[in-house]
């Protein structure tokens, strides 16, 4: 499956933050940047993520940059399924597996042969009354790569192109990004435009399952599945002062293909909330992404405040709203970055908790709380020490806190890390 925090790097390389992108450009030779995150929720899914950051800028400014990371996750992660007042059995295999509830795979049918699965280990787990379904046999890696590449093409004009690559078990990104930045009001005002290009495949263990259709019935339609995302950013910086800066963005991302998470799962409730089927998800196969976003930077006795505001809406009805301010207090040679993030949700208009066994067919369903009503905050903070005038070490630490309109929407993680810079 694809790791939700594997954000698109198509445009990332290409967009510095506020100024980021201008401190940069003064900075010659090579400078590099590594370090390991950690990311725990509780009870659920854990994360270990190293990263290596390698960035050249030469006389000419024209800077390369090469981004190299991995993950490894494991853990428990919500199969979809909605909680019951029984006990609860689900067959997990590589490629999704069936569910039951009283253990047999429905009610007067108990096949020993549902234990057979040709697309990988079959494994039974439990979720007692009241709880939340949770697969402990989640597991995934990731590599991922991308490198860009800018350079001036007058004192007016810089360009930019990038490509990325990211691998999981079950899938793999390909990208290609491009874009221009025009700098204008005697380089105080910056407007770039840039593009990106994405190719997914997805190649879910055993098969893509039939969208809705029963768990028991295993009906899978392709071997692989393909997703086509085409994104564009507006940009505009302007230097507001001499201790200020601000920033507004327009994106949009529209993508074609498959959409749809082949591992998440439905409940069929009778009109006793009691379950007796289990379906796959299906999610529309088009989707249209629009956001706005403004930051602002400022120094101030001595220290920098940061505040940004992004809103983002779709066309399946959900849109979110996020919050986000920093404080960096320089103390000599440390520094010490409290944070602070706060992100709101609204549901798709195909969101469900369960399904009723008297409801029509609806054409598009997930349970997945991903899909739902989320509230979502971070508070933590980062410490820094430049320890000499090429080499700074870098810790971080921080909660997040998660709730939503699902059950299985309420989890808290701990994120921590540990980054080394250097220049050579």
């Amino acid at each position: 499956m694809k790791i939700d925090k594997n954000c698109r790097w198509v445009l990332a390389g290409a967009v510095g933050t506020l100024m980021g992108t201008q401190s940069q450009a003064s900075d010659s030779g090579w400078q590099a940047e590594s370090g390991v995150r950690y990311y725990s929720e509780d009870g659920r899914v854990t994360s270990v993520e190293p990263v290596l950051q390698l960035s050249n800028t030469n006389e000419q400014e024209r800077t390369i940059s090469i981004n190299i990371a991995y993950d490894s996750l494991s853990g428990a992660s919500p199969n979809g399924a909605a909680i019951s007042d029984q006990i609860q059995t689900f067959t997990s295999t590589s490629g999704g597996g069936s569910a039951s509830r009283n253990g047999s795979a429905r009610d007067g049918d108990d096949d020993d042969d549902d234990d057979e699965y040709e697309g990988g280990t079959v494994t039974q787990y439990q979720a007692k009354p009241g709880e939340v379904p949770l697969d402990p046999s989640f597991s995934d890696q990731r590599f991922a790569f991308s490198m860009n590449l800018s350079q001036p093409v007058s004192r007016t004009l810089e360009s930019s192109f990038g490509i990325s690559y990211s691998q999981e078990t079950d899938y793999q990104s390909m990208g290609l990004n491009g874009g221009a930045t025009f700098l204008m009001n005697q380089k105080n005002t910056q407007l770039s435009v840039f593009f990106g290009l994405e190719k997914d495949e997805i190649t879910a263990a055993g098969g893509t399952p039939l969208g809705l259709s029963s768990t028991q019935d295993e009906i899978k339609v392709n071997d692989s599945e393909d997703k086509l995302v085409l994104d564009m950013l507006v940009s505009l910086t302007q230097n507001l002062s001499p201790n200020a800066i601000g920033q507004v963005n327009y994106s949009i991302s529209q993508s074609s293909g498959y959409h749809t998470d082949p591992y998440k799962i439905i409940s069929i409730m009778d009109d006793n909330n009691l379950p007796v089927d289990y379906v796959f998800e299906h999610r529309p196969d088009q989707r249209t992404k629009q956001s706005l976003y403004a930051a602002f930077k400022v120094h101030m006795l001595g220290d920098t405040l940061e505040a940004s505001y992004r809103y983002m809406w779709d066309d399946w009805d959900l849109s979110s709203q996020t919050w986000e301010t920093k404080y960096r207090l320089n103390l000599g040679h440390f520094y010490i970055q409290p944070h602070y993030r706060l992100y709101k949700q609204s549901a798709t208009h195909f969101y469900v908790d369960s399904l009723n066994t008297t409801d029509a067919a609806p054409e598009f369903a997930s349970a997945d709380y991903r899909l739902g009503e989320l509230t979502t905050q971070t508070i933590g903070g980062k410490v820094s020490w430049q320890f000499s005038p090429d080499q700074a070490l870098s810790l971080r630490l921080e909660r997040y806190q998660q709730t939503g309109e699902s059950d299985a929407a309420k989890m808290n993680a701990t994120i921590s890390q540990i980054s080394y810079k250097w220049r050579f």
